[in-house]
Formats: C-alpha cells, sequence, structure tokens
C-alpha cells in the first residue's frame, strides 16, 4: 500500500496490523480509504466471527470511519469492484470482504448473537437466520 493510505489507518488495540489480510483484502482497504478518507480497523482475522467468516480467511475487516457516516462508507464499499459483502452495525461499525457471495446487511446481526449465546440459544437463533 502506499504511504498515503496507511496513514489514513488506525487500529484499535487488539488489531495487530494488516499482516494476516490476503492482497485483495489490503487493495480494498486502500481503494476505500481514497473513497471516504480515514477509518479506525477494529478487526481482521483475529477475535470472535461466525463461523465460516471471511474474517478466518483473511478477506474481511470491521472499521469505524471517521471522516463520514457509516452509511455512506458501507455505501462506498458497496461500489468498490471486488467487495462481496458489506453490512453495517448498530455501533457504528461497518464489515467489508472481498468474499465471493454478495451480502449486504444492516442493523443488529452482531449484538443479536452476543445476547443470545450468552443466553443459551445460539444455536437456534443462527438456524432461523439470526
Amino acid at each position: 500500500m502506499a504511504d498515503e493510505p496507511i496513514q489514513k489507518i488506525s487500529f484499535q488495540p487488539q488489531v495487530k496490523g494488516l499482516g494476516c489480510l490476503k492482497p485483495e483484502a489490503r487493495a480494498m482497504i486502500t481503494e476505500l480509504v481514497a473513497k471516504i478518507g480515514p477509518i479506525q480497523i477494529t478487526s481482521t482475522c483475529g477475535g470472535r466471527h461466525a463461523r465460516h467468516s471471511q474474517h478466518y480467511l483473511g478477506r474481511a475487516i470491521d472499521f469505524r470511519p471517521l471522516a463520514t457516516s457509516s452509511r455512506k462508507a458501507a455505501s462506498a464499499a458497496r461500489s468498490l469492484a471486488n467487495v462481496g459483502g458489506v453490512g453495517t452495525y448498530s455501533n457504528g461499525l461497518v464489515h467489508a470482504d472481498v468474499g465471493e457471495r454478495e451480502a449486504y446487511w444492516h442493523g443488529y446481526k452482531r449484538s443479536r448473537y452476543a445476547a443470545a449465546h450468552k443466553h443459551g440459544r445460539y444455536a437456534r437463533v443462527a438456524r432461523n437466520g439470526g
């Protein structure tokens, strides 16, 4: 990545950089930052994600846009040619991946999984499309 986009990326402490990401995911980040400005990456390959998540394959990031709204950032991500999935969460985070399947969502998916798991209902909620 060129120096300019790297200067526009910050990381939450648990994120150890971009080394685990596939080249196409890093290219997506470069294009995204060029379109929307600085971002704070909150998740790459580590952490807890849905089963079969693109995060585990080094093909996804979660981020917080710092110069625009999450809605505008998601729209910009969807406009990129190599982006497969884009989602927004109620806490202002945006998910973008370079997976082969196109998927878009908005809402409480992450918090519902966390709440359902906490109450022992994770499997039922997940099977019902939650």
